[in-house]
């Protein structure tokens, strides 16, 4: 009879050890996130001021390829200021500062 019990309770402890839960993990949906703005400025425009010599004129522009604006800006300016026709460069310091004398 002892040998019945000792059986029967190994049994069940054998049965009872292999048993366990298990819970099926869902994964979470998740949101994508909206996708970047992207915001475009315009390119800031040359600023234009007389020069302390008669028609000329100092333009300051952003670098690195604002020369071109600058100088159009400049011949512009020598037009509706001075009446010439055109700008040629007088200094440049490469730094976005340059300044043009009006020419006929």
């Amino acid at each position: 009879m002892k040998t019945a019990f000792v059986l029967s309770l190994t049994a069940a402890l054998a049965l009872a050890g292999c048993t366990y839960k298990t819970e099926k993990v869902q994964p979470v949906a998740t949101v994508p996130a909206p996708p970047p703005t992207v915001v475009v400025a315009p390119p800031p425009q040359p600023v234009v001021v007389a020069a302390p010599s008669p028609q000329e004129v100092m333009v300051t522009y952003a670098l690195p390829a604002g020369f071109p604006a600058a100088q159009a800006s400049a011949i512009s300016y020598c037009r509706t200021h001075y009446g010439s026709t055109s700008a040629s460069i007088v200094s440049d310091d490469h730094a976005g500062h340059a300044t043009f004398a009006c020419v006929a």
